[in-house]
């Protein structure tokens, strides 16, 4: 593929996230369900990771991990940055390997993204000697089942995109 297309490509998928971006932050943050708001960085870097290979989802997934680290949604500077693209090549190698992609490939990729995140999470309030494990782990199924309908939002645009900007040759 001609390295114009490639651009074209991840520009499509960053204006993409930038959309989900404004409606997180200027919808979903006023909605508050069981104690939390829905969260869609993990669900775009999943999504993103069910339909592009391994590396370059995984590169789209350290620039957006840097962009939400800067942006100040992060509970130690350069968590995202370390774990999103982690969670892309996890969800990468599922897509590719156990999925063809399509809305379950998503659903599972995304479900990974998630729980890598709250690990991430959990992980760091036990080095800060914090207890209660569970009551994270259940926090992060609260926040995974509250974000879910939001793929119906994420699943569409970017395989909208994926569509759009793949290119047999």
């Amino acid at each position: 593929m001609p390295k114009r297309y490639i651009v074209l490509k991840w520009l499509a998928y960053g204006g993409a996230t930038a959309v989900l971006l404004l409606l997180q932050t200027g919808v979903f943050h006023y909605i508050r369900l069981w104690g939390v708001v829905p969260f869609l960085a993990p669900m775009v870097v999943g999504v993103a990771a069910s339909f592009e290979d391994g590396i370059p989802s995984s590169l789209f997934a350290l620039v957006f991990g840097i962009l939400c680290d800067l942006g100040g949604a992060t509970p130690v500077m350069g968590f995202f940055t370390f774990l999103f693209p982690l969670a892309a090549l996890t969800a990468s190698f599922l897509a590719e390997n156990l999925f063809s992609p399509g809305f379950p490939c998503s659903l599972v990729s995304s479900f990974f993204c998630y729980l890598i995140v709250a690990g991430g999470r959990i992980i760091l309030f036990l080095i800060d000697g914090e207890t209660g494990v569970w009551d994270m782990w259940y926090l992060a199924l609260r926040e995974f089942l509250v974000s879910l309908p939001l793929l119906a939002v994420v699943f569409p645009l970017f395989r909208w995109v994926h569509r759009r900007t793949t290119f047999d040759y």
